[in-house]
């Protein structure tokens, strides 16, 4: 895309002469040499001729030439040479060989036939043409053609090659359509062109006629832009009512009139560009509408847009955030084609699922029955009602339970951000980067004048800081300011890093900056000097005129452009002042370590988070006003004070409102009160030791753990299992009476071997999952070292005192006792199983029954347990 001339902000004509290349990663621009250009123009046309190689510009006004009555303005600008000719017609003053200059007209390309077609526009809103011409661009001469009833401007002509119809007129090959802009009639009536009755020119009859539309036909617009595709569709985008500048409004919409004359108006999808008119549009690979520039009201655009054209035929227009090669066939709609292959995908997965559940019908009938055993666990006595009561409350609680998970996830992942402010007093503190650009002041190319602009700086103890000021090359880069007062002057003050100002007194550079500005006193009653204000790591100063210090610039190119944009547009308010001249400001300022939020993961669970680190800058600025005997007593034109607001580094953190870790909280106290509430509605059920690893593994797993119980915890057959096997009656004192039919009664020993042996083999299962041991090991250490105090001090007693006759001799270790008397172990708790024989028992000792059953546990049951009888 080439583009010449054109308004901006600051000036209604410029000669400028720009390409704007695409690549397969975005834009390039550059700059074009020219050899003999035209004046500055506006309002012109252009259009690429491919066997001149040559850009021919057409129309427009200059300064010079504002409502003036003249001949066509043509200029040629060859690439080959990067040269300028102008048309020897541009001279010529017969109305009826070369047509009147104009603006606001619409032109097409011929490229077949080496024309170009010209029609409507106007010197000015009261003389507004209806005439069609011709420009041979071999000879470089016109040709009129017939005129329509009616004039245009603001309008776009376009050129179709192949056949174009509607249900009532077939038209020929090169048929051009005129799209929108505004009529004006006869008795100079104007209002917007129909967008449902289009003129067409029929190229081979050289014929008008009205040719009418269908479909969803497109506002009425004006000033809008219209690119044909390699279809022959006419693409408008963008355009105004046609109003005067006061009650203007803009368009930003695309529509599309097809080969058959049926007007389709996509939706817009991703971000559209601003509304506007007057923009430049060009179709550049062929997949791709690139919109660029415009204006609305007083805001002027240099931005780029690109549509891509695969998005029309589907029934919307994707403008792309991104120029990439995949961006071209993205698309936020499924087609026909994705929506079958989903379809068919989701039924083959289905026929999957059906033969693993068939194939694998053992296993899920074991996970249904495992789950079943897991769920269903009434307890003995309780009738069926309330098992299926628990159950069912304890699904709904589950269900209340997941609702507030869900909802507390979802809070936490949605989570506002908050900023934290923390302050640490410190004795020191940095010192920003101030612009100053004097708008208006003119310049003077002694250095000794007093009239240059500039200034100078010290701070309050007198210390010069004069040397960190430097001057910006107005050749690099130049702000725009919209008062437009004159020449524009700035320059930067920029300190080392080891420049700080001290709230203390004593050896230091001191607390404030004092800048004396300079300047012609005789502009001061409209000149203006504007002051912006900058942390050093964040000043595109620093990056735009390629100063190199130690301090290193953490703006993004990106972020350097998007300054770029404000500041031409002069759109910068943030820390930026204008200083009055002949008088006295202040500004305080406070430097601040923006810690802000990345986008990532990690940064939702609330423990240290990972941030990006932006310096930032908050100022309060004061102005007296303008004193007017200030120039009586000063040669400078005022001065401007710079302090801290505060000494002290400021840091703002920015976090979550709510993280998982937050959740953590809640979930749990949610958790404990569902628990709580179903405890006190169906009681206490005790928890199994073992948890899911142990409960859900399988194979080798769950072999190696059903070998660990067998072997740890074996117990005889005739004894069974605890809590599984109940004791038998048989074994019980109650029921052993020799009744009919009852087994034979057992001896003490045999059904006492069998208590301990379940006894222990409970014990056991208690001391490894249920109880811990701690204080059971320390009694046992308590009461050895007990026994250990007591013999020590009775063997002392026996060494050391004489043992009297009269007394007998005491042991612990046993009593004396008859022949009937069994020995007391002092040292353990045998004592508390001593049981008489009944009467008709045979002789056997408790001892002696325990010496049985243990050597049954030792042999691990495959001994046959001692029978008395």
């Amino acid at each position: 895309m080439i583009l010449f001339g054109g308004e901006n902000a600051t000036t209604w004509f410029t000669n400028d002469l720009y390409e704007l290349e695409a690549t397969s990663t975005g834009f390039e621009w550059s700059v074009l040499p020219q050899n003999n250009p035209p004046p500055p123009i506006s309002n012109a046309r252009a259009v690429y001729m491919e066997r001149m190689d040559a850009m021919v510009v057409l129309g427009g006004i200059t300064n010079a030439t504002q409502n003036m009555y003249l001949p066509m303005q043509v200029y040629s600008y060859f690439f080959t040479n990067q040269t300028w000719v102008p048309a020897a017609s541009n001279n010529e003053i017969n109305d009826t060989i070369v047509p009147n200059n104009r603006r606001d007209f619409a032109v097409a390309a011929d490229q077949q036939n080496n024309r170009i077609y010209i029609y409507g526009g106007g010197i000015n809103s009261t003389a507004i043409n209806n005439d069609l011409w011709i420009l041979d661009t071999t000879s470089m001469t016109f040709t009129q053609l017939p005129p329509t009833d009616v004039g245009h401007y603001g309008h776009s002509i376009s050129l179709l090659r192949y056949n174009a119809y509607t249900h009532a007129h077939i038209f020929s090959n090169n048929a051009l359509v005129v799209t929108g802009g505004v009529r004006v009639k006869s008795d100079m009536t104007m209002d917007l062109a129909p967008m449902d009755q289009l003129y067409v020119f029929n190229t081979q009859s050289g014929t008008w006629s009205i040719a009418t539309t269908s479909g969803t036909v497109p506002s009425t617009r004006s000033n809008h832009n219209a690119v044909v595709d390699a279809n022959d569709r006419i693409i408008l985008f963008g355009g105004d009512n046609g109003g005067p500048m006061r009650w203007r409004s803009y368009i930003n919409g695309v529509a599309v009139l097809n080969t058959d004359f049926t007007w389709t108006t996509p939706s817009n999808q991703g971000i559209p560009p601003s509304r506007r008119s007057y923009a430049s549009a060009a179709i550049l690979d062929g997949a791709h509408l690139t919109v660029a520039f415009g204006s609305s009201l007083n805001t002027w655009y240099n931005d780029i847009n690109v549509l891509a054209l695969d998005s029309i035929t589907e029934g919307y227009s994707s403008w792309l955030q991104s120029y990439t090669a995949e961006d071209s066939d993205s698309s936020s709609g499924w087609s026909p084609g994705v929506i079958a292959g989903v379809t068919i995908a989701l039924v083959v997965v289905v026929i999957i699922l059906i033969v693993l559940l068939w194939k694998f019908q053992r296993y899920v009938r074991w996970l249904v029955m495992r789950i079943h055993h897991d769920i269903w666990r009434p307890r003995t006595g309780e009738p069926l009602w309330a098992e299926t009561t628990r159950i069912i409350c304890q699904i709904f609680l589950l269900f209340l339970f997941v609702l507030c998970l869900v909802f507390i996830i979802r809070q936490a992942i949605s989570s506002p951000h908050v900023t934290q402010r923390i302050i640490e007093p410190a004795a020191q503190v940095d010192v920003p980067d101030l612009r100053f650009c004097f708008d208006g002041f003119p310049d003077y190319e002694s250095p000794t004048d007093m009239r240059k602009p500039g200034l100078t700086c010290q701070t309050d103890t007198g210390t010069p800081c004069a040397s960190y000021i430097q001057a910006l090359d107005p050749a690099i880069f130049t702000p725009v300011f919209a008062d437009a007062l004159g020449p524009v002057t700035c320059f930067l003050f920029r300190a080392p890093p080891d420049f700080k100002l001290t709230s203390t007194s004593g050896d230091n550079v001191g607390a404030r900056l004092l800048f004396t500005m300079f300047g012609d006193q005789s502009v001061a009653s409209y000149a203006r000097v504007h002051v912006s204000v900058y942390p050093k790591s964040m000043d595109p100063n620093v990056r735009v005129y390629g100063i190199n210090d130690t301090v290193d610039v953490l703006l993004s190119d990106e972020e350097v452009s998007n300054w770029l944009n404000n500041e031409r547009n002069d759109l910068q308010a943030t820390n930026v002042y204008s200083l009055a001249p002949l008088s006295y400001s202040v500004m305080s300022y406070d430097l601040i370590d923006h810690r802000y939020l990345q986008d990532y993961g990690w940064n939702y669970v609330g423990f240290s988070p990972i941030t990006n680190s932006s310096f930032e800058i908050e100022t309060n600025f004061r102005q007296e006003a303008q004193n007017p005997n200030y120039m009586q007593t000063h040669q400078d034109i005022g001065l401007f004070v710079v302090y801290p607001e505060t000494f002290a580094n400021i840091m703002d953190r920015e976090v979550k409102v709510y993280t998982l870790m937050n959740a953590l909280g809640f979930v749990g106290g949610i958790f404990g009160l569902l628990l709580t509430v179903q405890v006190w509605l169906f009681g206490y059920r005790p928890r199994s030791p073992w948890g899911i690893v142990q409960r859900w593994s399988f194979g080798d797993m769950k072999r190696s753990l059903l070998r660990g119980l067998s072997t740890s915890f074996r117990t005889t057959e005739s004894s069974g299992i605890p809590f599984i096997h109940p004791v038998h009656r048989r074994f019980s004192m109650l029921y052993n009476n020799n009744r009919p039919g009852e087994l034979p009664t057992e001896s003490n020993g045999e059904r006492v071997a069998r208590v301990e042996e379940r006894m222990q083999v409970l014990e056991l299962l208690f001391k490894s999952y249920y109880v811990d041991d701690e204080i059971f090991r320390s009694l046992d250490y308590a009461t050895r070292r007990d026994l250990a105090n007591v013999h020590g001090a009775n063997d002392r007693l026996v060494a050391n005192s004489p043992i009297s006759p009269e007394k007998p001799q005491l042991t612990l270790n046993h009593h004396q006792h008859d022949d009937d008397q069994q020995p007391v172990d002092a040292t353990g708790f045998s004592h508390l199983f001593r049981n008489t024989t009944p009467a008709g028992e045979s002789s056997t000792t408790l001892d002696d029954d325990r010496e049985s059953s243990t050597h049954q546990l030792r042999n691990n049951g495959n001994t046959p347990p001692h029978d008395s009888h």
